[in-house]
């Protein structure tokens, strides 16, 4: 097997995919719009039952031969859920959807491979998440829709313990669908993809509202994550625990920010618990705060996009063309100037991913140094498989296609090199 230095070619189908599921540089809709693109939901032709369904069975294993791998995952299971959605992760469980005929199924799998659990959504119910109670305890968020009065179509969420699928909540009703990371909603806008209602944020551990912008006298609900509210308030970004309402910090928002037009693009890695929040400021340069959601530190003011190596412990940093390797304190520990702004993809077992979109081509990064590497075997032939989320033991959601993301476990294939 023969490894190159140079950047990987990505076929034109998944550029575009990628370009949807990457911690992006741009922004994926506009803003009071749903991050994922999520339909405004609609009843579906005959009804679906939502009630998770154990498994504890195996998904199928998928033969590694035919495809091009990182050479470091070769060596583990690789294993197909049926996913076509990029999955969320939290302490190694992946939850992601395939879309079927009639109907989308929610796949939740453990980092070994098994099949945890499914639960089936009508086809416009895309938003989802996966977030923690004031207990800790792993929670996966799933959208549905109701029948109200005068056939109006009411949007309803339902907790499910993320291990199990057991029932903690819900049906809840919410103003409309997903429109920003974690836990936060409102209605559509009277355009598609337009600019939605007022929002709320809800908790986790209830499915009750814990902030409405109603109430915030101006300020914008930006995002949830692991049951940390973001707001804006003022000229200022605050966080609130979503158990209470109490709040954990404030941080004040760069001179001439626009606190309504603060956003945080993609989605936001447990594993570093940092998110970019990104702007408009009155001299049209824009900011973007990189965040330490423990405490509200910043560690920089021009960031697009981030995400940890926890092989490593390097913090990967995307500002327009320019990556920078830091440690937890800030630290640069590297630099790397490429010719084209990327988008940073994923990072993990000391490599990072991001893409080119104007040349089409994967960028990867050793996360130790910074050095441009090529992991990939050279005269392996078949789909490229692109790292999308990975766990904290190294397990990872490979995108294969635009219609496949398949899962390499943390099992050794003993099979391997026979």
């Amino acid at each position: 097997m023969r490894r190159r230095t140079f950047a990987r070619t990505l076929p034109v189908g998944l550029l575009g995919v990628m370009g949807l599921a990457a911690c992006t540089s741009e922004d994926p809709a506009p803003a009071g719009s749903s991050p994922s693109g999520a339909p405004t939901p609609e009843s579906p032709d005959t009804p679906i039952d939502p009630t998770p369904v154990p498994d504890r069975t195996m998904a199928e294993t998928v033969d590694k031969s035919a495809l091009r791998l990182p050479l470091e995952m070769t060596t583990h299971v690789m294993v197909a859920p049926g996913w076509s959605s990029t999955p969320r992760q939290l302490g190694g469980m992946f939850l992601g959807y395939a879309e079927e005929e009639d109907a989308l199924r929610y796949i939740a799998v453990v980092e070994d491979g098994t099949v945890s659990w499914t639960a089936r959504r009508p086809l416009s119910c895309t938003g989802f998440a996966v977030s923690r109670t004031e207990d800790d305890a792993p929670v996966a968020v799933l959208a549905d829709v109701a029948a109200g009065e005068e056939q109006v179509v009411l949007s309803t969420l339902s907790g499910y313990d993320l291990v199990t699928g057991q029932t903690l909540w819900g049906p809840t009703e919410v103003p409309g669908p997903q429109v920003a990371p974690g836990l936060v909603f409102a209605a559509p806008g009277e355009q598609p993809m337009g600019a939605g209602g007022e929002r709320v944020a809800v908790a986790a551990g209830t499915g009750d509202t814990v902030i409405a912008e109603a109430d915030l006298d101006g300020g914008r609900i930006v995002a949830e994550h692991l049951g940390t509210l973001l707001h804006t308030q003022g000229a200022q970004l605050v966080a609130v625990s979503s158990a209470d309402g109490s709040r954990l910090w404030e941080l004040d928002l760069p001179a001439g920010a626009d606190p309504m037009s603060a956003h945080v693009p993609g989605t936001i890695d447990p594993l570093a618990n940092l998110a970019v929040v990104r702007g408009d400021t009155d001299d049209g340069e824009g900011f973007g705060l990189l965040v330490d959601l423990t405490d509200g530190s910043v560690l920089t003011e021009d960031a697009t996009a981030v995400a940890l190596d926890p092989a490593t412990g390097t913090i990967v940093l995307v500002s327009g063309t320019v990556v920078t390797g830091m440690d937890a304190e800030g630290t640069e520990l590297w630099r790397y100037v490429d010719p084209e702004a990327l988008r940073l993809v994923s990072a993990g077992e000391r490599l990072s991913y991001a893409l080119r979109p104007e040349e089409g081509t994967l960028v990867v990064l050793d996360t130790l140094q910074g050095m441009m590497v090529q992991p990939y075997d050279v005269d392996q032939s078949g789909p490229l498989g692109v790292p999308e989320v990975f766990s904290a033991e190294a397990a990872v959601a490979v995108r294969i296609s635009e219609e496949q993301v398949h899962l390499v476990t943390t099992e050794l294939d003993m099979d391997f090199g026979s």
